[in-house]
C-alpha cells in the first residue's frame, strides 16, 4: 500500500459581492463551489495560477503554491491579527501556524482531510503515533479513535469522542497502516516543510516583512522547531 501525507494549508475567501453557491456540501457541487472559491480568492488578491487540492476544496498542497500565493497567505495572516490588534508588530507576535494540515492518501486516494482547527504544526501529533502516542492523536476535530495494532496504526472514523461528522466524510469506517509506511509518509511531508521553511525565510528577506522566526510561527508553532 502506497501511504502518503499530504501537507496543505487551507485558504478561504468570501466576498459580499459574490453569491454564494443556491446548494452544499462542497464536495457534492463541485462545480458551483469552485467557480465561487475562485472568484473569491481572486477578489482577495490571490493569483488565477492558485489550484486546489481538489476541485472545489480549501486546501493547497504547499509544494504547489506559488511565491506570489504564499506571500498573500502570509500577508492575510497578519491582516487576522490586526483585526483585533492596532499594531503590525504585535500582529506578528500573534501569528499561529497556517490552518490546514495533512491529507492522508493510500494508494492515491485521499482518505482523511484535515478538519476543524488543524494546522500544519500537527505533524508533531503523527510523528508521536510511530513513538507509541496514539491516544492523545488531536488534528483538528472530529479526530479519529487511534490505537496500535502489533506494527500498525488503527484508525477508527465511527467510534470517535467528539461526536461530529468527518467533513468530506472519510472513506473507510477502519484503517490500518504500517508504522514503516507510516513512517515514511511523514519523512516525505517533513521535507516538504522543510523547503517552505526555506521559502518563507526568503519571502521575508525579500519582501522585508521582519517577521522574527516566520517559519516557526508559521509551520511548528514557536519555539517547536
Amino acid at each position: 500500500m502506497k501511504v502518503k501525507l499530504v501537507p496543505v494549508i487551507e485558504i478561504f475567501n468570501s466576498n459580499e459581492n459574490i453569491k454564494l453557491p443556491d446548494f452544499g456540501p462542497s464536495w457534492e457541487y463541485k462545480d458551483e463551489w469552485e467557480a465561487y472559491n475562485c472568484l473569491c480568492n481572486k477578489a482577495a488578491g490571490f493569483s488565477d495560477d492558485l489550484k486546489p487540492y481538489q476541485k472545489a476544496s480549501r486546501f493547497y498542497a504547499i509544494d504547489e503554491l506559488s511565491d506570489a500565493d504564499l506571500l498573500r497567505a502570509i500577508q492575510k495572516e497578519i491582516d487576522f491579527e490586526e483585526s483585533d490588534e492596532t499594531d503590525t508588530a504585535d500582529a506578528i507576535d500573534f501569528i499561529t501556524p497556517f490552518s490546514g494540515g495533512y491529507i492522508l492518501e493510500l494508494d492515491d486516494m485521499a482518505v482523511y482531510f484535515p478538519q476543524c482547527c488543524g494546522s500544519l504544526a500537527d505533524i508533531k501529533e503523527w510523528k508521536d503515533l510511530i513513538i507509541g502516542k496514539t491516544s492523545s492523536f488531536f488534528a483538528g476535530h472530529p479526530f479519529p479513535r487511534v490505537t496500535e495494532n502489533g506494527n500498525k496504526i488503527r484508525f477508527d472514523f465511527v467510534d470517535i469522542e467528539v461526536k461530529e461528522n468527518f467533513a468530506p466524510p472519510c472513506l473507510f469506517d477502519v484503517l490500518e497502516i504500517e508504522k514503516s509506511d507510516l513512517q515514511s509518509a511523514i519523512d516525505l511531508a517533513d521535507t516538504s516543510l522543510h523547503v517552505l521553511s526555506e521559502r518563507l525565510k526568503a519571502i521575508n528577506r525579500s519582501e522585508k516583512l521582519d517577521i522574527e522566526n516566520i517559519e516557526q510561527k508559521l509551520i511548528w508553532a514557536e519555539n517547536e522547531f
